[in-house]
């Protein structure tokens, strides 16, 4: 068996959406593959408290000020645990971990969750990307912004897909959520999905604007995400998706589902599902909706189309008839819907199983 590591993931966020849990997901299989993980975290934070609750040890910081307050004695108790590794999540944290770093020679490795859209090679931004060992973008896509917008060797820019979690096919739901008997639709309505936070360029106008076409036809839409700040909404962006859905007469045909710790199960309960985001990084959702076996509708732009490739349906979402087209094809189609999912899930498991990818990291910690 492989010697264990002492990991230390590093997210001083107040958010808690697809990058903060990160750091938590691929930490809980870190421990179970025998590992010693530990948590660097702000308190009252989600992720502190998730940090709390999963990790061998977490060092609470009460700011991101109170890191380089307190530089000598953080750096002290890193040393006292022998870390070797220190995964950093947030680039607004990077400064504090290179300075760590200075004071006790861990490998510092950086997850960019995002893709850098603007140049970073000013005095400060080569000084802390000298001091990084290894930039993980999520995505092909990323992977080329980084490389042309971060002062690093290009050898140090990797591309690691992101992963999720794998059902066995012979698992049994106690009682598998039925969202249209509880929403008291027809069994022969087809249910649409959108999953993830309600805020701009994701897409859930484009959405409105095709469903709109489609009012006289059994398709509703169920609209998955926070509708608080707390739960990662935009307030204003919610009035303005409220008011388009009362302006087009669909407050039949929509519902707000709100936030969901378990979107597996809901992903599950949806006929199709569709992330028509703008220039989405990478796209967690697709690869859920992947894992759950369930027919894609997804935007041509960003990172989703290497993701999904030929698994699901690709399709400008700007194009309001080329996207009314798909989403008549597929609900018109219950057969090419089951073909889809059969192809996404086969490929969900290949390329995106939460075991593999912590695996392909865990490797890529040891070769830095």
């Amino acid at each position: 068996m492989p010697r264990s590591l002492n990991i230390l993931h590093m997210c001083l966020s107040k958010g808690f959406g697809g990058l903060e849990m990160y750091p938590i997901r691929v930490g809980s299989v870190m421990l179970t593959k025998g590992h010693n993980v530990f948590g660097l975290s702000q308190e009252g934070t989600p992720v502190h408290a998730q940090m709390q609750s999963v990790f061998n040890k977490n060092y609470t910081l009460q700011s991101r000020g109170d890191g380089y307050r307190h530089l000598l004695r953080l750096a002290k108790w890193i040393k006292s645990q022998q870390i070797q590794y220190v995964h950093c999540h947030k680039s607004s944290d990077l400064m504090l971990a290179v300075l760590l770093k200075k004071l006790c020679d861990f490998k510092l490795i950086y997850t960019d969750h995002m893709g850098a859209k603007r140049p970073k090679k000013d005095i400060i931004h080569r000084f802390i990307y000298r001091n990084v060992d290894l930039v993980l973008s999520i995505s092909y896509f990323t992977r080329a912004r980084n490389i042309k917008a971060l002062p690093i060797i290009e050898n140090k820019v990797k591309t690691l897909w992101l992963g999720t979690q794998m059902h066995q096919s012979d698992e049994v739901e106690s009682e598998p959520l039925d969202l249209k008997r509880q929403f008291s639709l027809s069994s022969d309505a087809i249910l649409m999905g959108i999953v993830g936070r309600l805020s701009n360029g994701k897409g859930h106008p484009e959405l409105l604007k095709a469903l709109a076409k489609l009012k006289s036809k059994p398709i509703y839409l169920i609209i998955v995400g926070g509708l608080t700040a707390e739960t990662g909404g935009d307030a204003d962006y919610l009035k303005t998706l409220q008011a388009y859905i009362a302006e087009q007469e669909l407050t039949d045909k929509v519902i707000f589902y709100g936030f969901s710790d378990d979107p597996n199960s809901l992903l599950k309960a949806i006929d199709i599902v569709v992330i028509p985001s703008h220039n989405e990084a990478f796209g967690l959702t697709v690869i859920e909706a992947m894992a759950a076996g369930k027919a894609i509708i997804g935007s041509s732009y960003g990172a989703i189309p290497e993701i999904l490739e030929s698994s699901g349906r690709l399709v400008d979402p700007f194009d309001t008839s080329a996207f009314v087209e798909v989403i008549q094809q597929l609900s018109n189609d219950p057969a090419e819907r089951f073909r889809l999912s059969v192809l996404a899930q086969s490929r969900a498991r290949e390329y995106f199983d939460q075991e593999k990818h912590v695996d392909a990291l865990l490797t890529l910690y040891r070769e830095t």
